[in-house]
């Protein structure tokens, strides 16, 4: 199966999922429960018929032009305050889903920009995977960048705990820093935005 059709199907069952369960970012469970075109649900929980395959190569469209837009987040801040027009990173069938789960809360405006934002970092990182092992290392760098700045709201909203977050950012500082003493010392301060501390060895003479 195409991996990027189904993509955004599966980030909008994991963000959903996600605000009710509060399932951590850095897990994957669209690895182990990807579905099959014969028994994926539409967003609104039933199993797809004759006629939501007419739509199919439409919602296989907006979702990858939803996943290309999210290069543009690219040295922006998370958004902040209401969300009341659909960012072009999140594509219209997403954008129901994500207003749908913040209606039932107590707080909708604050809870769709809070997913809003999730689901921003969540496509932030799987671009990033995709970028792996190919030329494109400036491109790279600048989406781990992006991440390493947005980790610490992410722990802050209990989307991540801690040590997650904590293996992320060394995934992302390996790729940004070559050498061992700078990295380590970039880890010390990238820890600290999350709320972790831990000594730095002196380097052996």
């Amino acid at each position: 199966m195409n991996r990027l059709k189904w993509s955004g199907v599966l980030l909008v069952v994991l963000v959903a999922g996600a605000a009710l369960l509060r399932w951590p970012l850095s897990g994957s469970p669209e690895a182990t429960h990807r579905p099959s075109p014969d028994t994926a649900a539409s967003p609104g929980g039933e199993a797809r018929t004759g006629q939501d395959d007419e739509h199919y190569p439409e919602l296989v469209r907006q979702q990858e032009q939803a996943a290309r837009a999210v290069e543009h987040q690219l040295g922006k801040p998370e958004l902040s305050g209401p969300v009341s027009e659909r960012p072009d990173f999140v594509s219209p069938m997403e954008w129901r889903v994500l207003k749908s789960v913040a209606a039932g809360n107590a707080d909708s405006d604050r809870e769709l920009t809070r997913l809003v934002n999730r689901i921003r970092f969540a496509k932030l990182r799987e671009h990033w995977d995709k970028l792996q092992g190919g030329n494109q290392a400036d491109q790279r760098h600048a989406v781990a960048r992006q991440l390493l700045d947005d980790i610490p709201r992410r722990v802050e909203q209990r989307e991540m705990d801690r040590s997650q977050a904590q293996q992320l950012q060394q995934q992302l500082l390996a790729d940004l820093i070559s050498d061992p003493e700078q990295r380590r010392q970039r880890a010390a301060e990238e820890a600290r935005r999350i709320g972790i501390t831990f000594e730095m060895r002196a380097s052996q003479s």
